[in-house]
Formats: structure tokens, sequence, C-alpha cells
């Protein structure tokens, strides 16, 4: 895999291990904000020096990448934030309803590219200075590569649909750059080639905006968690001393906080106090397990 986090976990577990989800989430935001403001101002002298549409729709994309990692970064500042009097869930969906609103920024951004390639088609356009910029999408594409790997440990360690969302950009960035790197070298020979890599990018950047959307849609309608995460939550409750079943099971997602809630049966002369040190047992059994999870355990007498 092109961006497999595997090679240099242990170098960033020894920087970032110790981060708590939200900031380290906040950090991958903040990454992203500053590397999209330096593919901007690099890109934007590329376009005056070459006048290639596609190098403008890249510039425009990166604009969106850093307009998205902005809000991105403050969602998650409200994420993370305690509950209050009119929220006494806490603001975790804040994620989820961000990363829609990215995944939207991302189909207009898919909408453009087809676009300008449909102005390519019927006014093709000289593109001047292409060694230039090569160059610059090279550097470009060394900067996106390196966010992403940062990007894609994140999400593997903190499971946040909002940098998900938001790795989704530096995706289609890093594929226009290269498709703008094969328009700049061919377009000498075929100056039809920026409308066949517009094409190709536009649809890759719908097919997985339309992935977020979905996921994020399944995150605000209390999807229960995946069914493996399930078969752990009720490996550790049936192993639990004293429970001798499970009554209900119910589970559920907000941004990076899972919820669950469950009822268990203990023996009908059991002590209440007892009962009640079973379900404590296994809340805290379910917190060492699962990070930012709340945990709401019932015993019923049976």
């Amino acid at each position: 895999m092109f961006f497999d986090i595997r090679k240099f976990n242990s170098i960033l577990d020894s920087r970032f291990g110790e981060h708590q989800h939200t900031e380290l989430a906040k950090k991958s935001a903040a990454l992203g904000v500053a590397a999209s403001i330096f593919l901007v101002i690099i890109k934007l002298l590329a376009l005056m020096v070459t006048n290639s549409l596609t190098m403008r729709a890249s510039m425009m994309d990166s604009l969106l990448d850093a307009l998205a990692s902005f809000v991105a970064y403050h969602a998650l500042t409200i994420s993370g934030s305690d509950i209050d009097q009119n929220h006494n869930f806490g603001h975790d969906k804040v994620e989820s309803i961000v990363a829609l609103l990215q995944s939207m920024m991302v189909v207009y951004s898919g909408v453009v590219i087809y676009r300008d390639a449909y102005e390519m088609f019927f006014e093709p356009r000289a593109i001047n200075n292409t060694g230039v910029g090569v160059l610059v999408m090279v550097l470009s594409c060394v900067t996106v590569y390196i966010l992403l790997y940062f990007q894609r440990y994140v999400v593997q360690k903190t499971g946040s649909l909002l940098i998900k969302g938001d790795s989704l950009h530096y995706v289609s960035d890093f594929l226009m750059n290269i498709s703008i790197i094969a328009s700049l070298i061919l377009s000498r020979i075929c100056v039809y080639v920026d409308l066949v890599c517009g094409v190709v990018v536009g649809s890759y950047v719908l097919y997985n905006a339309f992935l977020i959307i979905n996921h994020a849609l399944r995150d605000l309608m209390d999807e229960a968690l995946p069914a493996e995460i399930q078969t752990q939550i009720s490996e550790i409750i049936a192993s639990t001393g004293g429970v001798n079943g499970i009554k209900s099971l119910r589970t559920r997602t907000a941004g990076m906080r899972k919820h669950v809630e469950t009822r268990i049966i203990v023996d009908g002369e059991m002590p209440l106090a007892e009962a009640d040190k079973i379900a404590e047992s296994i809340e805290s059994k379910i917190k060492d397990t699962f990070e930012k999870v709340d945990v709401i355990a019932k015993a019923e007498a049976k």
C-alpha cells in the first residue's frame, strides 16, 4: 500500500503515543492548515508562470483544503469540550456534521474539475514553463504525502471521522498533483492530456466524497458499533463473574466517542450492592479496553 503507515509507526508512537485522541486529531488538523497554505502559495506562483488550467484547479482544491482543515481544527475543539446544560451528551457529533460539510466541499471541488475539463475540450490552452510547474508539483506531492502519512496514523489511533474526511481532501490533492505533472510533461505532445487527467481525478474525488457522506450520515443516525466491537464487548460482559446473561446491549458512535448501554442478568438472590459492583466492574473493563467510551451498565435480578 502506497500510504502504508507501519514503517515509521514506532517513531510516531515515541513522539505522539501519549497524546489524548482529541489533542492528536487537533495536531493533524493544524498541520493540514499549514501544509495547505504552503501549497496555495507555491501553486499560485506556478500558475502565474505556466498558465495551466489544471494548475488553477489544483490551487482551488488547496484553498478548499485549507478551509476544511481550519474548520476541522475548531470542530475538534468544540467536540472535545465538556458537557453543558444544553448538551448533556457532549458535543462529539459536531465531528460528523463538519465531516458532512467537508464532503460537500469535496463534491464541489470534483464538479469544478469536470467543468475545467469541459472548458479545455473546447478551448485548449498552451502551457508555458513546464519545468517550473513540474518542480512545484513534485514539491507539492512530497508535502502532501508527509501530511497524509501522519493523518493515516492519527485515524488509526483515534478513529476520527473528521480527520478521515480531512484526509480525503489531501488524497485528491495528491492525485491531482500527479496528474498535473503528467499533463505538464505530455502537454507538448497532446493538449488534451489535462482533460483526461481531470476526468479521472474528478471521478475519484466524487466517489470518495460520497463514501464520507455515507459514513457521516450513519454516525448522525446513531448506527451501532461494528459487529466485531459489539462481539468484543459481549465477551467482556460474559466473562465477568456473577453475570448470568445479557438482556440488552445498545451501542452507537458520536465522532470519536463510543456509547455503550447494557443490561445484565444476575442471580435473583444476589444482594443489590454486589450486583452494582458487577455492573461497575463491567463499565471499568470496557473503558480500559476502548478509548473515549461512555458506558452505562445496569444489573437486573432474575
